[in-house]
């Protein structure tokens, strides 16, 4: 067995608003193994948002702890964090009039520039940009292609723990296929852990090794994926794995739909 890499203790985040004070996470408690991925699914308004910001270290829990490989998950001036967000919308991320290998290393403020742009090209081509498009801007690639990059991004500072805060729901379905692949295959490569936050079910059953469901802030149901999936115990869950239905699936990273 492997060591956990994410360990979340009794987290609770307490928010204030207007004169009231809401509850988003409860006492949330969960372990992931390093080189794992656990999917995080539920509605919206369920808190999945709020422990993303947590185990980056964006905010702190008002209560409990969030750990990677032992050390409380903080941000540190000058140096890349141990956990890296790729967000939903990476055309929104990327700056638009800088060259996007100038924004994959932006991580990398702490090396020289020659560094920084080695570092960078490797990680790109890694994706699958060619190296003649480095010197481009956002606006020259695809949707895909920008997921590619900002892929790139996260990875370039070999952060141990990559944070997916629904990477594929504005991409059509044979571009997911492809992002979840290229994800699988570096995950393969280069060992890090992550944490797959989604509403969608068809695409947490494509990456995820445990499934983790929250409702109102807390932890209703965690499983292995395929426990969960041939049968969920909690109601709440059993009524998500049911409104998925026949819902078309991205193509398996193990499988041969893989391009």
């Amino acid at each position: 067995m492997t060591d956990a890499c994410v360990v979340a203790e009794n987290l609770t985040k307490v928010y204030r608003s207007g004169h009231r004070l809401v509850r988003a996470l409860d006492e949330v408690s969960f372990e992931v193994q390093a080189g794992q991925t656990l999917a995080v699914i539920g509605e919206s308004g369920s808190g999945k948002s709020t422990l993303t910001r947590l185990i980056t270290g964006l905010e702190l829990p008002t209560s409990g702890r969030i750990l990677i490989n032992g050390a409380p998950a903080r941000l540190r001036s000058g140096r890349p964090a141990s956990a890296q967000l790729i967000f939903q919308d990476p055309a929104g991320s990327l700056n638009p009039y800088r060259k996007v290998w100038k924004s994959v290393a932006e991580p990398l403020r702490h090396l020289n520039r020659r560094a920084r742009r080695s570092a960078a090209a490797e990680m790109l081509v890694r994706v699958g940009i060619d190296r003649d498009r480095h010197e481009d801007r956002p606006g020259r690639f695809s949707g895909g292609q920008l997921q590619r990059i900002a892929i790139a991004r996260t990875l370039v500072a070999r952060a141990d723990v990559l944070l997916c805060d629904e990477p594929t729901s504005a991409l059509d379905v044979s571009v997911q296929a492809q992002i979840l692949n290229l994800l699988r295959e570096l995950q393969q490569d280069i060992g890090f852990t992550c944490v797959f936050v989604t509403h969608d079910l068809a695409v947490a059953q494509v990456v995820a090794d445990h499934i983790l469901v929250l409702r109102d802030g807390r932890v209703r149901e965690m499983a292995g994926a395929a426990e969960f999936f041939s049968g969920p115990r909690d109601p709440y869950s059993r009524a998500l794995v049911a409104s998925t239905g026949n819902r078309r699936q991205p193509a398996s990273p193990h499988g041969e739909d893989a391009p």
